[in-house]
């Protein structure tokens, strides 16, 4: 019979080994929990799902113009480089939306501390590009996520109805812009423009303009009706109203476009 010390012995290590044993769980467990800490955060939200991507344009305090593809949640995707003037940024903007809904036009690469994305034109030249994130996949799933914003955009832009800018493109190969009211009827009209990029921003000078009532001129035409322009800064027109029987409807429609403007998106 074995001496009652060895057999209290024997009960410790075995309670030392399994207290051991569940250490060690613990600790596998948390490691496992932890494999992810540096991964990017960059799970889809209802918010992305359920919402159509965005184009965001500003300028920098040096005077150049960049944009942002952002997805449906608001989180930029996608930043442009720098261009000298809005128009440049736009033709930019509209060659994001020709080329990314295609995910073999984006380009995973790796970086000092991670990898980016890069999103490149038919020619190969790069349009936009990512942040750093921190593993491959992460750059993957974003590349995902900027087609998806892509795609939505351009849907929802061609399911489009009632207030909104469409740009056209004539058989002259000129093209121009018509900004429609909430009842879907044309209220103003641009002049002719060479450049699809030059159109959008003619939109978007009488989207900022348009809002201030100074921008306005009415005027009345040879028959007697009355129609109104709307001017840029410089005093060009840059929008001119359909024709209405009385100097009243016309009034009207001006203050209902200065109202529209404030919550119309161009691009």
């Amino acid at each position: 019979m074995a001496h009652p010390l060895y057999l209290t012995q024997d009960i410790m290590r075995i309670a030392h080994s399994l207290i051991t044993s569940l250490i060690l769980s613990v600790s596998t467990l948390a490691t496992v929990g932890c494999a992810t800490g540096n991964e990017d955060d960059f799970s889809e939200t209802d918010d992305e799902a359920s919402s159509s991507g965005k184009l965001s344009f500003w300028q920098a305090s040096d005077g150049q113009w960049h944009f942002n593809l952002k997805s449906g949640n608001g989180a930029i995707l996608l930043t442009s480089e720098a261009y000298k003037a809005r128009t440049g940024a736009i033709n930019g903007a509209l060659s994001t939306l020709e080329n990314g809904v295609d995910s073999a036009m984006y380009v995973v690469k790796p970086a000092a501390k991670g990898f980016v994305v890069n999103l490149k034109a038919a020619n190969g030249e790069v349009i936009t590009y990512s942040q750093v994130y921190a593993t491959k996949s992460s750059a993957t799933r974003a590349v995902t996520s900027s087609v998806k914003a892509v795609t939505s955009l351009l849907d929802k832009r061609e399911a489009a109805a009632g207030a909104r800018t469409e740009v056209l493109v004539g058989d002259s190969g000129q093209f121009r812009f018509n900004v429609f009211a909430k009842n879907g009827q044309i209220i103003l009209s641009s002049e002719q423009y060479t450049t699809e990029a030059a159109a959008f921003n003619g939109a978007m000078a009488v989207q900022s303009e348009g809002q201030n009532a100074s921008a306005y001129t009415l005027k009345q035409n040879t028959a007697g009706g009355f129609f109104f322009n709307v001017k840029a800064l410089n005093g060009e027109v840059i929008g001119t109203s359909q024709q209405y029987t009385t100097k009243a409807s016309a009034t009207d429609a001006m203050a209902s476009l200065q109202s529209l403007l404030k919550t119309l998106v161009v691009l």
